[in-house]
């Protein structure tokens, strides 16, 4: 069934194209994501991109994706690689210049995994939210959740995974750091849990929604058993990592060692110098604020319900 949401509230598109602007539009509302103050994406569809004038500075690459940004422009500059799109905004601006060719939009699933979240994140940071690559998670004691590591490191099996036993789960990816008070929580983009066969397989599930072409399997956590948590205090962090199949175990980590790892799952507080000391400052507070865990996942988790509970009290 299509899930349709009103236009997001925080977030404007503008674009001459009434069916991109209504697809933009519509993925934006799906997020859930609406900033404290308002943000644009203005939208140019034209069938070859502009050139551009050489830009020296050394990019940050992602898949697919090469960013500019800091001195002396001051701008962020997003360049997508697997087809002509790219995307520029202004230091200190809160509107995101977005230009799409049709063979960019031929792959509209494609761009609304890559390239548009990128834009998303940097504009994201003009209203004080700051990316960190993390899956989040209410317990059902209600403590605040957070695992922090790469694509590979298996957050997504373990959000399922926590899902299945009943758990909020707000996000497997894109997370968000925001103040609130004296603390530090963490916002949730609305999306699908995106299994592997191999975590599709030690879950034991049927159903989903293949994504990726087939690659995955995709779940929202109401269907696995669990809800949707839009946002989370953290007060446990995790750091896990697929084991060789040994048994699950943990090993606590200081604050600093902490601080640490979130710089390293947070690659964008290396970039635009203005508003990097923000993003540190959060991710500091954030490691002063949690209990910190590296954790080995092993074949044990998926057959002991309790085991976080036993390892992190």
């Amino acid at each position: 069934m299509v899930q349709r949401y009103a236009v997001n509230p925080g977030i404007g598109i503008v674009c001459r194209d009434r069916e991109v602007r209504l697809w933009l539009e519509q993925w934006l509302a799906s997020t859930r994501l609406v900033p404290p103050v308002p943000l644009t994406v203005a939208v140019d569809v034209a069938a070859t991109l502009q050139a551009e004038e050489r830009d020296p500075r050394q990019p940050f690459c992602q898949p697919m994706l090469e960013i500019r940004s800091g001195p002396p422009q001051g701008d962020v500059r997003i360049r997508w690689l697997a087809a002509p799109a790219r995307a520029v905004i202004a230091a200190g601006g809160r509107t995101a210049e977005v230009h799409l060719t049709p063979e960019a939009l031929a792959d509209r699933d494609r761009v609304a995994r890559s390239f548009v979240p990128t834009v998303l994140i940097f504009l994201l940071r003009r209203a004080g939210w700051h990316h960190v690559h993390a899956a989040t998670a209410r317990d059902p004691a209600g403590r605040g959740w957070l695992f922090a590591g790469d694509s590979q490191s298996g957050k997504s099996t373990t959000a399922a995974l926590l899902a299945s036993r009943g758990w909020a789960v707000g996000t497997d990816d894109v997370a968000f750091l925001v103040h609130n008070g004296g603390s530090v929580e963490v916002v949730a983009q609305r999306a699908t849990i995106a299994l592997r066969p191999e975590g599709f397989a030690l879950l034991g599930l049927a159903g989903g929604t293949p994504v990726r072409g087939g690659q995955k399997t995709a779940f929202f956590p109401e269907e696995l058993g669990g809800t949707w948590a839009e946002r989370v205090a953290p007060q446990i962090l995790v750091l896990p990592r697929v084991g060789n199949g040994d048994a699950t175990r943990t090993e606590p980590l200081r604050p600093r060692e902490a601080l640490a790892e979130l710089v390293r799952w947070s690659g964008w507080v290396l970039l635009e110098p203005a508003l990097a000391q923000e993003h540190l400052d959060l991710l500091n507070a954030l490691a002063r604020q949690v209990r910190s865990y590296r954790l080995t996942l092993g074949p044990d988790l998926f057959t002991q319900p309790d085991l976080f509970a036993e390892l992190i009290p």
